[in-house]
């Protein structure tokens, strides 16, 4: 008895205590998204955007250049995001290119939005524990565990937050007639808008609620404030385009890509999101059309359209501008399509979470209607805990989704991705499970026959295998599908190097460079194929191309060296193993202080070369190549015994070329 009576005090005090409210409203999202703090990159944009972009990102003295560049930190680009990367920055300056607090970030963003909801929705006089139960709700959808756990989502969560604020200042102008609001929201517009584009149909809700909610009065006086409210969004409309302009405007995106085809393509995508935002199943990390949830989304849009024109007959205008909310923000994603959409993901779960505060806000005023009713009061509280209990567990698993890349291509591959079987065999790729790496991307090929981009993974693994014929195939395969790819026509010609067809592979070398002649790593891969051509003067010519193009590329560095030792270039290849040791650091593989350690013999400097030989094996214990030429220049300076034992080692791994040499010095 005493513990029914502490029950119910106790949500007495949840239905009325506002304070109570808010924390449940942190705490919760809190203990779901907390340990996405841990993650590690996915591989999915978050390491093009900062950890390929480090030198940018992590420098604050540049922080004007982030209105410069794309959302990428491209120099053009067709997505301009400057509050994106402004934010990225500032994260840098935190936790640098580890990604803590770029997580604690987006954290702190979706609690803020959630207790903005909560306060919008009691704004626009929904009931306050309605208000609650619908933030509550909001907090623990699984459908935005993406949002919140996948970096690159930064603006999607931003616009949502902004908006929701910009609505409150733009309203509380109106009703407490004071200035600061005035200020505060041309303020909020401006970070708005420069947050992502769709900010700029956020006016026509302003309006709308003016006349329809506020049931404001167009006297003289009235409209000369909404005037100077459109003078402020017109002028940051015009700096933002202005500003958009210089990146983002000759991007090269075809018809197929951005406009009214892709929108037609993507005629599924409403249905589908309302569909998981009612039934969340089939979440994913790159999600495609399933046919349970666009059947469910069809008819939950059916119903929402009913209610919708019920309640505006009823000129209940709210549910009407929820509709509006939901459709004006979730149609402008539809005119992009990725080319490959339909094997890579024909829409991003993300981009839900703006649009789906729409319907939040119909649910709302359809619910705070039957507030009184006897169904209500008996069911509302049960059904809201049980469903937040089951959101809440949902939630947590799919945001463990987003953890590194291996979860991310996995939950995809366990949805029947192509793309994502694709990304999970790489992953195995790069642990060396080539098993596994050639099972996935089996089953992606069998899903998807005309995808290049999967045969081009698929050659990667028969490369890895060293099963040549194969990997050349599938390259060609996947030029067939598409032309243009020039890293597959770099990959094929590697293998056809390894097949010793040296005029096919440099024909797919210049096929690259016709398409882009300011690529480091073609030359870099000219510079390979002229080596194995035993032609080293052009391959250091190549190699010098490739440095020249990116001075950062280690591998250039370390191959010129190799070819300069050849052309007795000692010094150069001295130098150049060195400038590879300075860019790779700690990552630096055996086969470059073999180098200099080779050229070092050639200057009879025999010591010196001694000691890189020594570091090359202490890198790499079973470097054949190591034993080989250190035991040559031990010879060649007279310690036959230890010379000796080196080749015998050479030997025992494998390396060919050392018999001759064990014959001949020693004995054998």
């Amino acid at each position: 008895m005493a513990w029914k009576l502490d029950s119910d005090f106790i949500f007495q005090q949840i239905k009325e205590n506002k304070t109570l409210q808010i924390c449940i409203l942190i705490i919760i999202p809190l203990l779901i998204y907390a340990r996405s703090i841990s993650y590690d990159y996915t591989n999915f944009d978050d390491n093009g955007i900062i950890q390929q972009k480090f030198n940018l990102v992590g420098d604050i003295s540049k922080i004007d250049s982030a209105f410069k560049v794309d959302a990428f930190f491209n120099p053009q680009g067709d997505f301009y995001r400057p509050i994106q990367n402004v934010s990225f920055m500032l994260d840098a300056q935190v936790s640098r290119n580890k990604l803590w607090m770029f997580h604690i970030t987006n954290i702190l963003i979706h609690l803020l939005t959630i207790i903005s909801l909560f306060y919008f929705l009691i704004f626009l006089q929904i009931n306050q524990y309605i208000s609650f139960v619908l933030s509550l709700l909001f907090a623990t959808h699984p459908l935005f565990a993406s949002c919140v756990s996948w970096i690159p989502s930064r603006g999607d969560i931003l616009i949502g937050l902004l908006g929701l604020q910009l609505f409150m200042t733009f309203g509380l102008y109106w009703k407490k007639n004071n200035n600061l609001y005035l200020i505060l929201h041309a303020l909020l517009f401006l970070i708005t808008i420069f947050t992502k584009e769709t900010a700029v149909l956020y006016p026509v809700f302003f309006v709308f609620y003016f006349i329809f909610l506020h049931k404001g009065k167009f006297t003289i006086k009235n409209i000369g404030k909404l005037v100077l409210f459109a003078a402020i969004w017109i002028s940051c409309y015009g700096f933002y385009f202005y500003m958009r302009k210089q990146v983002a405007s000759n991007t090269g995106a075809t018809v197929d890509v951005l406009g009214i085809i892709p929108f037609l393509k993507n005629n599924p995508v409403i249905p589908t999101v309302v569909g998981k935002f009612f039934f969340p199943i089939h979440l994913s990390t790159l999600p495609l059309y399933t046919n349970t949830s666009t059947i469910i989304g069809i008819v939950c849009l059916v119903l929402l359209f009913f209610i919708t024109a019920e309640k505006t007959i009823e000129r209940k205008w709210g549910v009407l501008m929820g509709a509006m909310w939901f459709l004006l923000f979730a149609i402008p994603p539809t005119i992009y399509r990725l080319e490959n959409a339909d094997s890579f993901f024909n829409y991003l779960e993300h981009r839900t979470y703006l649009p789906m505060i729409g319907i939040v806000i119909i649910l709302a005023y359809y619910i705070d209607g039957y507030k009184k009713s006897i169904f209500l009061k008996k069911y509302f509280t049960g059904l809201s805990l049980l469903i937040t209990l089951t959101f809440s567990c949902l939630a947590w698993s799919h945001s463990g989704d987003y953890k590194n890349s291996f979860s991310l291509a996995m939950r995809a591959a366990n949805e029947k991705n192509p793309s994502g079987y694709s990304m999970r065999a790489n992953e195995y790729l790069r642990i060396k499970d080539t098993v596994n790496a050639l099972q996935d991307i089996n089953n992606a090929i069998e899903l998807k026959t005309n995808d290049p981009n999967i045969y081009y993974t698929r050659g990667t693994i028969f490369s890895r295998l060293q099963q040549h014929e194969a990997a050349e195939n599938d390259f060609s395969m996947a030029l067939n599908l598409n032309p243009r790819l020039i890293n597959v026509y770099l990959a094929r010609s590697v293998e056809r190097r390894y097949l010793k067809k040296y005029e096919s592979a440099f024909r797919d070398i210049f096929f690259a460079a016709t398409y882009d002649s300011l690529n480091p790593k073609v030359y870099f891969t000219f510079g390979n194929l002229f080596i194995a051509t035993k032609d080293f003067i052009n391959a250091d010519s190549s190699f010098s191309k490739a440095i020249f193009l990116n001075p950062k590329y280690a591998e250039a560095y370390n191959n010129r060296a190799y070819s300069r030792f050849f052309i007795r270039n000692y010094q150069g290849c001295i130098d150049d193993c060195n400038h590879a040791i300075a860019l790779m650091k700690n990552n630096t593989p055996a086969v470059v202080y073999n180098n200099m350690a080779k050229a070092y013999v050639a200057l009879n400097q025999y010591n010196t070369a001694l000691l890189h030989f020594n570091k090359a094996l202490s890198i790499d214990i079973n470097f054949a190549d190591g034993y080989y030429e250190r035991g040559k220049a031990k010879i060649q300076f007279n310690d036959m015994a230890e010379g000796c034992k080196d080749l015998q080692n050479a030997s025992r791994l494998g390396y060919i070329d050392t018999l001759h040499l064990l014959e001949k010095k020693c004995n054998r």
